[in-house]
């Protein structure tokens, strides 16, 4: 199984250190590009060639909306998200993510989804320029976030089907069907709320979405907020699975 592992669950630790614990247990490792692990350090680039891991990328999300309705901001997010594509394609990354972005407002809705398109089609063809894939991750049941169902229009962007977000929507077998998706964000919750529980805490039927990552050879990477609900997590999925296409490799 292709499974990395998140660094957000080690978010106070350097990416040297992160990266170094990941790698005791998995040869996949996912950088959250924010704060100590953001990118576009030059320390943190240099890091991730030292280690022999496979790398994907969680885009920025802090202060970026590519849905924003004022063009510079728009403007502005979407520059930074080429910045921070072209950092990880320079890191060997498989693998771009992209939030949709919000509106704060019901009234802007259909404006700030105009800008979201218009967002999307400016950032697509990097996927060519830098031969790494870009992704879109589908959002959790909210009244402002975006794509919390499969109605956007990827611009053959891939998705990333973060099952626990489509779990709080009821979405979850309509984005399994997706015929764009690349890569699959797995944690768990009990429908009411985006809780990033350890995978078996929840309610979500996993052992189905473990064997179409295997059957199909979908990438995935485990999001907790601990090294304990990540270890909790391995532990689940090893239940779940074979011995053998349980490894991660």
């Amino acid at each position: 199984m292709k499974l990395a592992i998140s660094t957000w669950a080690y978010l106070s630790l350097p990416l040297d250190q992160a990266l170094e614990r990941i790698s005791r247990l998995s040869s996949r490792a996912e950088i959250l590009c924010e704060g100590r692990h953001s990118l576009f350090r030059p320390e943190n680039l240099d890091i991730t060639s030292s280690f022999p891991l496979k790398y994907t990328v969680h885009g920025l999300i802090a202060d970026i909306n590519i849905a924003s309705i004022y063009p510079e901001f728009r403007e502005a997010s979407v520059n930074l998200h080429r910045r921070a594509i072209a950092a990880s394609a320079a890191a060997g990354a498989e693998l771009y993510i992209i939030h949709p972005g919000y509106t704060p407002w019901s009234f802007c809705w259909r404006d700030a989804m105009l800008c979201l398109d218009q967002s999307l089609s400016e950032i697509a063809p990097l996927q060519e320029e830098l031969g790494m894939r870009l992704a879109v991750e589908n959002m959790p049941k909210s009244d402002w976030l975006f794509f919390n169902k499969p109605d956007l229009d990827l611009h053959d962007l891939g998705l990333v089907l973060d099952i626990g977000h489509a779990n709080t929507c009821g979405t979850l077998q309509e984005f399994l069907n997706h015929p764009a998706l690349a890569h699959i964000h797995l944690h768990d919750n009990s429908g009411n709320g985006d809780e990033h529980l350890p995978l078996g805490r929840g309610c979500i039927d996993l052992r189905n979405i473990l064997n179409l990552i295997m059957k199909k050879d979908i990438s995935a990477a485990l999001e907790q907020k601990t090294e304990k609900g990540i270890l909790e997590s391995l532990e689940t999925i090893k239940q779940l699975t074979s011995p053998l296409s349980a490894m991660p490799h």
